[in-house]
């Protein structure tokens, strides 16, 4: 046993508590409040709550900013992509392209091309293409 205990208060952080347990090499503290043990707060009780904070972030962390990020960059690493002329908007996963090809062929590579960035929901294809034009 030792004499002199470690403890923390119930109002004590979680980041406080992991300090404590980490610089006196501790594995528990005990939280007292009016001189009686009210509880205790182990490491594992620290990695349970960072874990189960983890999964509160998860959902949310991919935005729609980031996928159309994604989608743009997809269309810059395409060669056939005339880029500057391809947009693409992104409301709730869902993913609206826009922009001017010369062709079928580049409006469809334009859905393939986007198809290949992750958390998309549906993809809009509203790129116009060009009619060619007959030279006299």
């Amino acid at each position: 046993m030792s004499r002199k205990v470690i403890t923390a208060t119930p109002g004590t952080s979680l980041r406080d508590i992991a300090a404590l347990l980490e610089k006196n090499r501790i594995k528990r503290v005990p939280i007292v409040a009016n001189q009686k043990v009210v509880g205790i707060v182990s490491r594992a009780n620290l990695i349970q709550a960072l874990a189960s904070l983890r999964k509160e972030i998860e959902p949310s962390a991919i935005t729609d900013a980031m996928v159309r990020k994604r989608v743009m960059a997809q269309f810059r690493s395409e060669r056939w992509s005339k880029h500057s002329l391809l947009n693409a908007t992104v409301q709730g996963g869902k993913v609206k392209l826009w922009g001017i090809v010369d062709s079928e062929a580049e409006k469809e590579a334009a859905r393939v091309a986007a198809e290949q960035v992750a958390d998309i929901q549906e993809i809009e294809n509203n790129v116009i293409v060009l009619p060619v034009q007959v030279r006299v």
